[in-house]
């Protein structure tokens, strides 16, 4: 975690890799960063793990899941309980399961 970085009340950093949550971001509460799956095409099971970053000023909104792999962009939102599949790119705002974008930040 960088500066004035938050993870939120009763939120999960399941780190079996890496997770960075870089300056100002915000992971709202209950939300969940899930960096382990598994490789369900080989009979061993074997755990894959992959890192998960939330750039600068991203927003992760309650009850939200992060797979493993995924970067959040820069100043990007992700609605309440969304399940992000998919790198968020910055400035975009994405909601839903799984989550699509729903829209973009003005330029400020």
């Amino acid at each position: 975690m960088h500066h004035r970085a938050c993870l939120g009340e009763r939120a999960v950093a399941y780190s079996l890799g890496a997770i960075e949550i870089m300056e100002g971001a915000t992971v709202a509460q209950e939300a969940y960063l899930c960096t382990g799956t598994h490789d369900f095409n080989d009979s061993s099971f074997q755990l894959i793990t992959k890192k998960i970053t939330i750039e600068d000023s991203a927003f992760i909104g309650v009850r939200a899941m992060i797979m493993p792999g995924i970067t959040i962009g820069k100043k990007a939102i992700v609605g309440a309980q969304s399940v992000v599949t998919k790198n968020v790119k910055p400035d975009q705002i994405v909601a839903g399961n799984p989550a699509r974008e729903i829209g973009l930040l003005e330029s400020q």
